[in-house]
């Protein structure tokens, strides 16, 4: 580094100026000289170990990120594969009834927005009773964990 210097007057004690003679022996540069290589080289390690740093801080988050998204990726597969049973199984009820509707002669459709039979009835008003119950179960759940939560604080 070059540019114009500028003298300044430093208190130091005895052993730092004996360190400093030392270093400028050793060296063999001025005082001046000497302050300027112990600064030179304190920013550079500085520079270098902000560096080795952010690099091992990176290298942990990237594992840590790596760690969190591995179940991820296991569970997304497999929503992935069950969507894909899901749709066959889908397609091949429709075309079933298709085929039924085809071979019966079907002129109309009778819809549950047009007729509901007794046991369709029953079936929706156990199957609304049977979610009324769980989620009731999963809220119970919820407010026993805020309690505990609660009282270990």
């Amino acid at each position: 580094m070059t540019g114009t210097k500028k003298k300044k007057n430093f208190w130091l004690t005895d052993s730092t100026i004996l360190k400093l003679e030392q270093l400028a022996t050793d060296k063999n540069l001025t005082l001046g000289g000497v302050i300027e290589y112990l600064i030179e080289t304190l920013f550079a390690h500085e520079t270098s170990q902000n560096q080795a740093l952010l690099t091992e801080v990176e290298a942990m988050m990237q594992k840590h990120l790596q760690n969190v998204l591995e179940p991820l990726t296991e569970d997304l597969k497999r929503v992935r594969v069950t969507g894909n049973v899901i749709d066959r199984n889908t397609q091949m009820m429709l075309e079933f009834w298709n085929h039924y509707f085809i071979m019966t002669d079907a002129k109309q459709l009778g819809s549950t927005d047009k007729y509901k039979t007794v046991p369709f009835e029953e079936a929706e008003e156990v199957i609304k009773d049977r979610i009324a119950h769980n989620r009731q179960k999963k809220i119970d759940r919820e407010t026993k964990r805020t309690l505990s939560d609660n009282q270990d604080s």
